[in-house]
């Protein structure tokens, strides 16, 4: 029997047109791989590639401006373009089911957990109301979430990213479909829930025998549970291998130049001069909430406690940990977005914990922050150039002398700075990140704070901006405090790294020797949950399993 006879999923030759005006004729050009049942084949390529329109036009949830031109997509050989939306309907869930990237929104807000669940098994089954509950309760268990009973009569606001993952898990395979399409189900989570959650799919996908669809952009997932991988450039699959072959002798011009990009988890050696200037100083940094009861005042809790570090000019500082650990609330209140309960925050020897609002226009010259979401960060009725601008022009500059250096800054940050007229969305998100740098750097701060800037970024497009963050540093001296839960990504960028946990940080260092050498727990358990960790990615050699 041939291996397309047997696969659970066969596409052959699919092509799907994009609308007139966009930036290519086809958001896929003729694609075709299979997937077997009990295997996982990772589909991996850059944003816009067309990974996930594939996903969609098999579950038959393509947008209504895309269309199928040609080629076919077979389910146990069922061709599901030529579907009714009744039949669509009767395949989904049933046999199969798909995970999507974003729990919160995927998840209805106003339904319990548990009825969303026995919403799927409702629709789908004949079962007796008693058989549903039971069903649903033991579907729960199985991915492994704590009190089935409570979990379930949870909303979605209550739980965890990586609990709600875990509910969408449990929707997509209560019916044991033949077929599960994760889309990037892990980008969004921390370090050690993504390493749970990939354990998870591979123990319930070879329970059950399910074939898997994983799509990803990271290439460390790849090396922890793809049997065999599709690389996917522009709409066109243009290398198709078992994972251990691709990784160790990738053929494909463009698949090497995606596995070069991986940081390495081994630290850069890079020296600072030790005598060079403390820019901030924290001490005793703490910020507390007060849960506020209906009729009485709840308990306080410390979203950090006692934060003291320090970063010198021209060092970079990273703050790694799970979601939660307090990391962006360290970055907010130095950065004086929010107020600090406690401590000291000292820029250049001067403490800046609790200046008035006059005070703070002048210190928001001297600190400066990039946000993950780059489109977020920028006003989309308004040009790039504006928004560079604007800061400057705050302060007091002349706009032409601002014109002037938001032409220089685009050029540093490697963007044509003819463009200061378009618009963000005329931008690719790894080009809005760096004009969000460009915006940073406009008004010279002596302070630069990236809180997860490339995190949301395709892993080419990550390596760039690391490295321009990099040059940046060097070139104008900054000091930079760098937050992030990637740890590849802290070895290549950070000198010196801090642990953060429950609003402490529980260990600090050079980050060779921390990497190296943890003693504390958690920062051991932080780096044996890396994705990939086993796997050499290096630039030069392909050589496989370290």
């Amino acid at each position: 029997m041939s291996e397309s006879a047997s696969a659970v999923l066969d596409v052959r030759g699919l092509t799907i047109a994009l609308p007139s005006g966009a930036d290519r004729a086809l958001a896929v050009d003729g694609a075709g791989f299979t997937v077997n049942a009990g295997e996982i084949v990772c589909l991996v390529g850059e944003s816009g590639s067309g990974k996930s329109v594939i996903a969609q036009a098999t579950m038959g949830l393509l947008p209504a401006a895309l269309r199928a031109t040609g080629g076919q997509i077979l389910l146990d050989g069922e061709d599901v373009l030529r579907a009714s939306e009744a039949r669509l309907r009767a395949l989904r869930c049933t046999r199969m089911s798909m995970i999507f990237q974003e729990p919160m929104t995927a998840l209805n807000p106003v339904m319990t957990c548990g009825d969303q669940i026995d919403e799927v098994l409702s629709t789908h089954t004949a079962l007796s109301t008693t058989l549903r509950r039971s069903r649903m309760l033991e579907i729960v268990r199985d991915v492994q979430l704590p009190e089935p009973e409570r979990m379930s009569a949870s909303f979605p606001h209550q739980l965890s990213g990586g609990q709600r993952q875990r509910i969408m898990i449990a929707m997509a395979l209560v019916l044991n479909p033949r077929l599960l399409i994760a889309d990037e189900p892990t980008t969004a989570l921390d370090v050690t829930t993504q390493a749970q959650i990939l354990v998870l799919i591979r123990e319930l996908q070879r329970k059950h025998d399910t074939g898997v669809l994983f799509i990803t952009h990271d290439f460390g997932v790849v090396a922890e549970i793809a049997d065999r991988v599709a690389v996917l450039r522009q709409g066109e699959v243009v290398e198709f291998a078992p994972a251990r072959e691709l990784l160790a002798h990738p053929r494909h011009e463009y698949t090497r130049m995606l596995i070069a990009a991986v940081p390495s988890l081994k630290p850069r050696q890079r020296e600072i001069a030790a005598g060079a200037p403390i820019v901030l100083r924290t001490e005793q940094l703490t910020k507390t909430y007060t849960r506020e009861g209906w009729l009485r005042r709840g308990d306080d809790v410390a979203a950090a406690s006692a934060i003291s570090l320090e970063i010198r000019r021209g060092e970079t500082l990273g703050i790694v940990g799970e979601s939660g650990s307090g990391k962006s609330t360290v970055a907010r209140c130095i950065a004086r977005l929010i107020e600090p309960t406690a401590g000291r925050i000292m820029l250049d020897g001067e403490d800046v914990a609790r200046l008035g609002a006059g005070a703070l226009r002048r210190f928001r010259r001297r600190v400066q922050i990039v946000f993950q979401d780059p489109y977020r960060s920028l006003n989309p009725r308004r040009t790039v150039g504006e928004a560079i601008v604007e800061g400057p022009m705050n302060y007091g500059i002349a706009r032409g002398a601002a014109l002037a250096n938001a032409c220089r800054l685009m050029e540093l940050v490697r963007l044509d700075p003819r463009s200061l007229d378009r618009y963000p969305h005329q931008f690719s998100g790894g080009q809005r990140q760096r004009v969000c740098i460009a915006r940073a750097l406009a008004i010279e701060p002596e302070l630069l704070i990236a809180d997860e800037a490339v995190s949301a970024l395709d892993v080419s497009v990550q390596a760039q901006v690391l490295a321009l963050l990099d040059e940046i540093r060097t070139e104008l001296n900054l000091a930079m405090l760098f937050i992030t839960h990637d740890l590849r990504v802290a070895a290549q960028v950070c000198d010196r790294v801090a642990v953060m946990r429950h609003g402490r940080i529980v260990e600090e260092g050079p980050v060779g020797e921390l990497f190296a050498h943890p003693q504390h727990e958690y920062t051991k358990a932080l780096l044996a949950a890396a994705p990939g960790r086993n796997w050499t990615f290096s630039s030069d050699t392909r050589a496989g399993a370290a």
